[in-house]
């Protein structure tokens, strides 16, 4: 399986995306903008700076900014031609290679949104505590991923040009790596049920996390002090 170059898929990114979710909400907007709703609404410590881990082209920034409107944003990819557009979309934000932010805990919330299946499983481990050693002790990960005991999900995945590296993850599976990566799991639920079609039915989904049916799903993982001792041990003993 050889890994998605998404320089490749950067300047089309959108048009793909959206031949891929058209089905479920033509507003290619929607699936960001919920997932920072999301985090908005489960947000109760003061947020002065976010990281957006896997940016891509910046298609959650604008939201983050009207849900965290004094907050610094910072997004990071691995891809040069994504930081480039995300850049020129979001001037007032700043975008940069993971490499070239340092290992100090200076964000309040992270968010990874579909970003883990496409890091292969052996690396996943060392990229949460990439992300735990930059999170403010209090701060949030919010991980969302694809739920892969959805059908349709798996379809859209299996189908998809820039998924071909994707390995999914259950939630229990993702649940499991931030605990042993030392974050402290304090939510997780389903997600993203009801299609456009039905959107008269989505007020109901926030009742429906225990149902193994929505798209995708989310795992958040706090940091504490008891993190924060666990990995200055860790440091330690090296």
């Amino acid at each position: 399986m050889t890994k998605t170059d998404f320089d490749r898929f950067a300047q089309d990114y959108e048009v793909l995306l959206g031949k891929q979710t058209r089905l479920f909400d033509a507003d290619q907007g929607y699936f960001a903008r919920y997932k920072v709703e999301l985090m908005k609404e489960r947000t109760t410590i003061d947020v002065q700076t976010i990281l957006d881990f896997g940016c891509g082209i910046g298609r959650s920034t604008k939201y983050l900014r009207a849900a965290f409107p004094f907050a610094q944003i910072v997004g990071c990819d691995p891809s040069r031609e994504s930081l480039t557009i995300a850049r020129n979309r979001n001037p007032d934000c700043l975008f940069t290679d993971l490499d070239q932010i340092a290992p100090i805990p200076r964000f309040d919330l992270i968010i990874a949104s579909c970003v883990f299946h496409h890091i292969q499983p052996p690396e996943r481990q060392n990229t949460l505590r990439y992300c735990l050693e930059r999170l403010k002790v209090n701060g949030r990960l919010f991980v969302f991923e694809h739920n892969p005991f959805n059908p349709v999900t798996r379809f859209l995945v299996n189908t998809c040009l820039f998924d071909a590296d994707a390995v999914l993850m259950t939630r229990r599976e993702t649940t499991k790596l931030l605990r042993s990566a030392g974050f402290e799991v304090e939510a997780r639920a389903y997600c993203l049920f009801f299609p456009r079609s039905l959107a008269r039915f989505r007020a109901l989904e926030k009742s429906l996390g225990w149902l193994p049916l929505g798209g995708q799903y989310f795992v958040t993982g706090a940091r504490s002090d008891h993190t924060q001792t666990e990995g200055l041990r860790h440091r330690m003993s090296k």
